[in-house]
């Protein structure tokens, strides 16, 4: 059951249920995930008003990307992103509902609804990018 105080029609129904290999971004300072890590902008900002770039639901959701190589890319351009790590997570169907939501520069950009009572960073670990860049080779 999602949060009471999500939008109506939120998460969307054409969204789809929790599924795949996805990436979060943590704070850089944490060892392992934590549940701070697993908050959603509206949960960060619950007095500010939602950005006109996005709507109000995808707001309750978090962001995480379907390529590895995209998320990079991300913390290698944006400056905040450059300050955290990111770790990689198995998603199923108890774990929500997810809907593709790109953008010009994150085209595998994902928004994820966790339902209450959910602990997201227990299925998600912090991945080394250089044991994963060896491993490509």
């Amino acid at each position: 059951m999602y949060s009471k105080h999500f939008p109506d029609d939120c998460p969307p129904s054409q969204s789809d249920i929790a599924s795949g290999e996805f990436y979060r971004f943590i704070n850089k300072a944490h060892e392992t995930p934590q549940p701070k890590d697993f908050l959603s902008w509206r949960q960060e900002n619950p007095k500010k008003e939602c950005p006109t770039s996005i709507p109000e639901c995808q707001a309750y959701g978090l962001s995480i990307h379907s390529s590895l190589d995209d998320a990079k890319n991300l913390s290698m351009r944006i400056p905040r992103f450059k300050k955290m790590k990111i770790a990689k997570g198995s998603l199923s169907e108890e774990m929500g509902r997810i809907q593709h939501t790109p953008s010009k520069n994150e085209k595998s950009h994902h928004t994820w609804w966790i339902p209450e009572n959910t602990k997201p960073y227990k299925v998600f670990e912090i991945i080394d990018l250089k044991q994963e860049d060896s491993n490509k080779t």
